[in-house]
């Protein structure tokens, strides 16, 4: 019985390191996706204080998945 316990815990946490890399390419998949628009509307203008919560906003949570 203890080793069907072992077997299922491992399962468990090998399932949990692929839902985790799935939602980590979904992230930077989705970075790549409006980088241009991104570009356009947060890098090419005046820095402002929206500005700043916005990329704080973006990157706080792809810094938190890694």
């Amino acid at each position: 019985m203890a080793d069907l316990a072992l077997i299922q815990e491992l399962q468990a946490i090998q399932t949990a390191h692929h839902v985790a890399a799935a939602a980590g390419t979904l992230v930077a998949y989705n970075q790549v996706l409006i980088l241009s628009q991104e570009v356009d509307h947060i890098w090419n203008r005046q820095w402002s204080f929206t500005s700043v919560l916005y990329l704080v906003a973006r990157y706080s949570g792809s810094l938190c998945i890694m």
